[in-house]
């Protein structure tokens, strides 16, 4: 655990000198990813997960993405719309989604996609990959907030609530305390990571997911 901490801890220290973080988000984040004591009580670890479908569905996949990573953008543009049409919105399949933060801007782009209505959560998550390139791959911090910044007024957020959000410490520490939790427990190491009823899937494809998903629904 303590050898996983520092690496995560260097990750977030490389990418805070890289981006160049603001004084106010450097504050916050700095605080808390140097106080991890994963204080987040296991009974409290779900409620931070997001979900589409039926609660009571035969089948759960759950979709580890970074809002950052390029191929997390790519799945959710050629295959997830597949899987939601044909299985999740049928009532066949329920989608946990949980957010992988490799990086500094990861974790903001999620704080804002949590920054409102939980219903808003999924289309701001679709905005926020499908327009990955032009808010993410700034050198300027300041064009990261703003591409953000942007992302959240389209789906009704006032600016001063996104700068808001951004500052929420505690709301932070959260994420990334279920995030280190998550990725311990499923054994998390690459973006995107799909699991379905619990087996982790190699090939990503429509395909291969749909050919996993049918065995459990006929089984």
């Amino acid at each position: 655990m303590g050898t996983e901490n520092s690496h995560l801890m260097e990750r977030y220290e490389k990418n805070f000198k890289m981006f160049k973080i603001k004084a106010i988000l450097l504050e916050a984040l700095v605080i808390i990813l140097l106080s991890f004591n994963f204080s987040l009580a296991q009974e409290d670890v779900h409620k931070l997960d997001m979900t589409l479908g039926n609660a009571d569905a035969k089948v759960i996949i759950v979709d580890y993405s970074s809002l950052t990573c390029p191929h997390c953008a790519t799945f959710h543009e050629e295959v997830f719309p597949k899987l939601k049409e044909e299985y999740i919105e049928t009532g066949k399949v329920k989608l946990i989604f949980r957010e992988v933060y490799f990086d500094g801007p990861g974790l903001w782009a999620s704080l804002v996609a949590r920054c409102s209505d939980p219903k808003k959560f999924f289309p701001l998550v679709d905005l926020l990959l499908r327009r990955q390139t032009t808010w993410s791959r700034s050198d300027s911090q300041i064009e990261i907030v703003n591409g953000l910044t942007s992302i959240g007024k389209q789906a009704g957020l006032k600016e001063g609530d996104v700068l808001k959000c951004l500052k929420d410490r505690d709301k932070a520490k959260s994420l990334v305390e279920w995030y280190q939790y998550n990725a311990q427990n499923d054994k998390i190491e690459s973006t995107p990571t799909i699991l379905v009823n619990g087996k982790k899937m190699p090939d990503r494809s429509f395909e291969s997911l749909r050919s996993e998903i049918e065995n459990y629904l006929n089984d």
